[in-house]
């Protein structure tokens, strides 16, 4: 996958919190409060695998290797 549709390494912004989860069905943005929210990772059967808030240090690239693993893209995606 290329690394130009994962997050960066540390904080990340809801316009780049919002293009990860067109690209995939089990990613969601959870307990939006403003500026600050939680991303959220799914397995194929509903259940939180991970999850982190945006602001956090190295969320990022925690959550980047979660997608990677857990990620399922959705059909219309590249």
């Amino acid at each position: 996958m290329s690394e130009s549709h994962m997050l960066p390494p540390g904080p990340f912004t809801r316009q780049q919190a919002d293009a990860i989860t067109c690209r995939y069905q089990n990613i969601a943005i959870e307990d939006a409060r403003h500026s600050h929210f939680r991303l959220v990772v799914r397995d194929s059967e509903g259940r939180m695998v991970w999850r982190a808030w945006c602001f956090e240090p190295d969320v990022g690239e925690g959550l980047n290797r979660y997608i990677r693993k857990s990620g399922i893209l959705k059909a219309s995606s590249p």
